[in-house]
Parts: structure tokens; C-alpha cells; sequence
């Protein structure tokens, strides 16, 4: 058998309570990733009516669903600015990775809702600490994990999230790539999916430290006004039909 490399898996648990979601990026195991690629452009203003079929059917896939449970799944997003306090030690790149992506996260969603940093009334705390210190800060961490978020919610609106990002065992791409991925996540993106290599949802082994071109749709999609907390995948499916034939 040739070289071969170990892929991060990545998973997403449904809590059975129905008020949090942890999320985990683990450390390297056996496996293959099936591939898709998909382009990953910088980011650029998207059409807000004419989604393609390709972008919805990505956001139904990662903007609703749970990986385990038979419950019905519906949409959940911040109906109010989300306020962020770092705790730990993050690198200098760290913080300008968090920067880019709050900047990014912000153009996107285009004011429904504000990503800020706030030291004194935080609603989204992220730590950059040592993996093995993360049970102290959430227990309900499960090891080995170098990236975790976990999410809370009232009648389907996201209230508080807390993110883990380690400080050891990692490159500093990699952890850039965390910083993206479970920020962008932990505003009600949860799902992962192996369609596209280039997306930050991508379920296998990646580092990409951009969003891709479907990526910037499906958060558009999420924090458009039409698209409301609670709603169903039938619901989800009208609204965005109506937007793409309302021309």
C-alpha cells in the first residue's frame, strides 16, 4: 500500500434535551474522504433571489437535520447581535482570523444580525486553551476533539454558544480553519456534508481557511428575514422557491 494521510472526521451530536448542540473536530483516524470539488472564491456579493438549485439543496442539508434523533428538523438562528468574549491565549493570527470571519459573517448576512466583540456582556464565549482543559471550561466536551462548539436555544432562537479552539497539537492553519468553521456553525449552520471539498462544512479532513461561493449563499439563505426560527424543510423549500420565481 502507497503514502497515505489521516483524515480529521468530523462529526455533529444532537442533544436528545433539544437546547444544545456539541459539535467536535477530532483528531487524525482511518478513513477516505469522498470528494465533490466545488470553486472557493473570495468573498463577493451573491444574487439574493436567484439561488440556484444546487445552493438550496445544500442548505436544506446543512441548515436543518440533526445527526441523530427522528425529530423534525427545523431551522435555528440568532434573532439578536451576537457579542463575543475571547478567553485563553490566541495567537495574533488568531485574532485576525476571527476578525476576517466576523467581517465576512456580517457583509454576508447583511444586518439581520452583528457579530461584535464585548468583554462585559458576552453572548458567545471562545476559548483558546489546551484541548486537555476543554471539560473544564464545557462538561459536556467530548475528547478527543480540537475544535467544539456547543449552542443553545429557546423555541427554536439561538440565545448563547461557547467554542472550544485548542491551542496545542495543531498548525495554526488548521486552527484558523476551526476559528471559520465553528463560528460559522455555531450561528445555526450545525450540519456537515461531504458534497463539496472546499466548503467549511466539508464532513471530512480539510484546512480550508475561505468560504466558498455555496457557503456564502447557504449563510445568506439562514439569515434572510423570510427564513424564520422554527420553521420546517417544507416551509424552507416555499420561501426560497417563491424568492427564485418571484422575477
Amino acid at each position: 500500500m502507497g503514502n497515505f494521510c489521516l483524515p480529521i472526521v468530523k462529526s455533529v451530536i444532537l442533544s436528545f434535551l433539544g437546547f444544545l448542540i456539541p459539535s467536535t473536530y477530532q483528531p487524525p483516524t482511518y478513513g477516505n474522504n469522498y470528494e465533490l470539488s466545488s470553486t472557493q472564491p473570495t468573498l463577493q456579493s451573491i444574487d439574493n433571489k436567484n439561488y440556484t438549485q444546487a445552493q438550496i439543496d445544500y442548505f436544506l442539508e446543512i441548515a436543518l437535520g440533526s445527526e441523530y434523533g427522528s425529530s423534525n428538523p427545523t431551522i435555528k438562528k440568532w434573532d439578536r447581535n451576537v457579542r463575543i468574549k475571547v478567553i485563553g491565549l490566541p495567537t495574533p493570527e488568531d485574532w485576525q482570523t476571527l476578525s476576517t470571519v466576523i467581517d465576512e459573517i456580517n457583509t454576508i448576512t447583511q444586518g439581520s444580525i452583528q457579530i461584535n466583540f464585548d468583554d462585559n456582556n458576552p453572548n458567545l464565549k471562545i476559548y483558546f486553551v489546551p484541548e486537555y482543559e476543554f471539560r473544564r471550561y464545557e462538561p459536556n466536551y467530548r475528547p478527543v476533539n480540537f475544535g467544539f462548539f456547543r449552542t443553545w436555544w429557546n423555541n427554536q432562537v439561538i440565545y448563547k454558544s461557547r467554542i472550544m479552539i485548542s491551542t496545542t497539537s495543531i498548525t495554526q492553519k488548521a486552527r484558523s480553519h476551526l476559528i471559520r468553521e465553528e463560528l460559522t456553525q455555531s450561528i445555526g449552520l450545525m450540519r456537515d456534508s461531504y458534497k463539496y471539498r472546499n466548503s467549511v462544512f466539508f464532513q471530512g479532513w480539510t484546512d480550508t481557511t475561505e468560504y466558498a461561493e455555496i457557503d456564502q449563499a447557504v449563510i445568506e439563505m439562514l439569515y434572510r428575514p423570510e427564513i424564520r426560527p422554527g420553521m420546517t424543510k417544507a416551509e424552507v423549500i416555499n420561501v426560497l422557491n417563491s424568492l427564485r420565481f418571484a422575477r
